[in-house]
């Protein structure tokens, strides 16, 4: 099967190009903590591929505060806005995210996955490593939004040189590979170059 999943769905962005027929997936899942942005994934599409889950991944099981939720920015890292009014909070629900992939994703899946979390994201990743669960992952594009965080910032490199030792993953960076004018361009862009590595 093959499978995409979109971490950190906000309202769709990246959906709106994933779910042309052209991809080929069997199967997307959409992770979005916010109520409001779940809410409106689910009024908005109705693709029987599209699985909208109201909770985050992490990495463990909890409740946290989103900052700024409903934001493209939204963050469980009030760091980010270095003093400044997030705005609208949420107290959200997080899945360990080698739990869910545990439970849900077969080593033989082909598996494409979005992680752009507002800092969240090397929460994710390290824990996908430690447990093994990242080589279900086929190609990850990963946004480092911990460059926005000064006390997380050091372990955008930590990440990398940890996800090089799982050379199965190919791994695509946001800043290479998110090329385009629109949102949607910049998302074809991505899918099309991890299509060509693996055909």
């Amino acid at each position: 099967m093959k499978i995409f999943l979109d971490v950190g769905a906000h309202i769709g962005q990246t959906l709106d190009v994933v779910i042309d027929p052209i991809y080929k997936f069997d199967l997307i899942h959409c992770f979005e903590p916010s109520f409001a942005c779940c809410n409106q994934l689910t009024s908005l599409y109705h693709d029987p591929r599209i699985v909208v889950h109201n909770f985050g991944l992490l990495n463990e099981k909890c409740q946290r505060t989103l900052h700024g939720a409903g934001t493209i920015g939204a963050t469980v890292y009030l760091e980010k806005y270095r003093g400044n009014d997030p705005g609208y909070s949420e107290v959200c629900y997080f899945e360990q995210a080698s739990e869910w992939f545990a439970q849900k994703i077969r080593p033989d899946d082909i598996v494409y996955m979005k992680v752009n979390c507002e800092g969240a994201e090397c929460d994710i990743l390290a824990d996908l490593m430690d447990s093994g669960e990242i080589v279900k992952v086929d190609a990850v594009m990963v946004d480092f939004d911990v460059r926005k965080i000064p006390s997380q910032r050091h372990r955008e490199v930590e990440t990398l040189d940890r996800l090089k030792t799982f050379p199965s993953v190919r791994v695509l960076l946001c800043n290479e590979v998110m090329v385009g004018r629109t949102h949607a361009e910049r998302t074809r862009n991505w899918l099309s170059i991890a299509e060509r590595y693996w055909k």
